[in-house]
């Protein structure tokens, strides 16, 4: 994985993006920290996409404190909620 600023990507946006079109992954940072990454589309793009979402949904979940509504929830309505965050 190439690690480049946020300044050489504005510089060189062109040739950064031909980097990840032909697969290479960038990260890129900010002040000395890391910002964001650049991935390539691809066919696993989508899952990937996919994976990070369901780990932040479960993040999310872990720090939310139960209420009477979502204690309320039967499976059936908990599975379909799940699939409305991922379609």
């Amino acid at each position: 994985m190439k690690t480049l600023s946020s300044r050489e990507v504005q510089k060189n946006f062109g040739t950064v993006s031909d980097l990840v079109k032909g697969g290479e992954i960038v990260r890129v940072t900010q002040y000395g920290r890391a910002a964001f990454v650049m991935i390539p589309e691809s066919v696993e793009t989508e899952e990937l996409l996919r994976r990070i979402a369901g780990k932040k949904l479960l993040r999310l979940l872990k720090e939310t404190a139960p209420n009477e509504e979502s204690e309320a929830l039967s499976q059936l309505e908990v599975n379909q909620l799940i699939r409305e965050c991922f379609a």
